[in-house]
């Protein structure tokens, strides 16, 4: 009888994992522990009671980002997309109090019954466009619907397309998230004085950058260099040329 604990943790499905993402594990924990630098910092012109909402917030989108990741990591492809859906719809709760600040004084009372539905959300996200359509998607694996058990494996697999396909989500989404805190200054009309901070900025907007065409490069290296290419991004795709060879 094969134990499904080596299943689970068959150290071979992680190996192959993080030799295919290579630098981007690395960003991938860079951009997560730098998103949490920014969480703990308070803006001096921001609203306290808007201050705890993003903080909370931020704390479980950090936590549910990585749960996703480690999900991947373990090729438990449909769970780390159940996982995902959970991590947009916290990541679009922040924007919606991006978008209406003075809500957050309902949301963070104790025991106030206030809830922002998931379409409110999206709404404040895209006007429920492209994420209606992400929503939509992800629902089909969460409501275990037939076609949600395309990927079923007990146990998990490595699959470096599927890889791919999750992890640019993921770095996207962080992206993302980090971007609402530019919102966030904007907002406030202040800005950030914590130097560390504003020096990591670039670095890590630069090497989430890098890895979003390197993921893109690898799902759709002919689409990735003619947008590169009408982008004038000669040199981008010239650094992705040389570092990634196909068999």
């Amino acid at each position: 009888m094969k134990n499904i604990k080596d299943l689970v943790y068959e150290s071979s499905k992680e190996k192959l994992f993080l030799e295919h993402l290579d630098d981007r594990d690395d960003t991938f924990w860079e951009s997560i522990s730098y998103l949490k630098m920014l969480n703990d910092e308070k803006l001096d012109k921001e609203d306290d009671l808007f201050y705890h909402a993003r903080f909370f917030i931020t704390s479980r989108l950090i936590n549910h980002i990585v749960a996703t990741y480690q999900m991947l990591k373990m090729g438990l492809e449909d769970e780390c997309l159940v996982m995902l859906r959970q991590t947009y719809e916290t990541s679009w709760l922040l924007k919606y109090f991006i978008e209406n600040p003075d809500k957050a004084n309902f949301w963070i009372k104790e025991n106030n019954k206030f809830r922002i539905s998931p379409q409110d959300r999206r709404l404040a996200v895209d006007n429920n466009t492209t994420s209606q359509r992400i929503y939509s998607q992800l629902s089909e694996i969460v409501h275990s619907n037939h076609n949600s058990f395309w990927g079923s494996c007990i146990g998990g697999i490595f699959n470096s397309y599927i890889t791919d396909k999750l992890f640019a989500q993921l770095i996207i989404l962080i992206k993302d998230v980090i971007e609402y805190f530019e919102q966030i200054t904007n907002l406030f009309e202040t800005s950030i004085d914590n130097e560390e901070l504003i020096e990591l900025r670039e670095v890590t907007k630069q090497k989430l950058g890098i890895s979003i065409y390197v993921t893109s490069y690898l799902l759709d290296p002919h689409g990735t260099a003619i947008k590169l290419i009408e982008l004038s991004e000669d040199e981008v795709l010239k650094y992705l040329e040389e570092i990634i060879e196909f068999e």
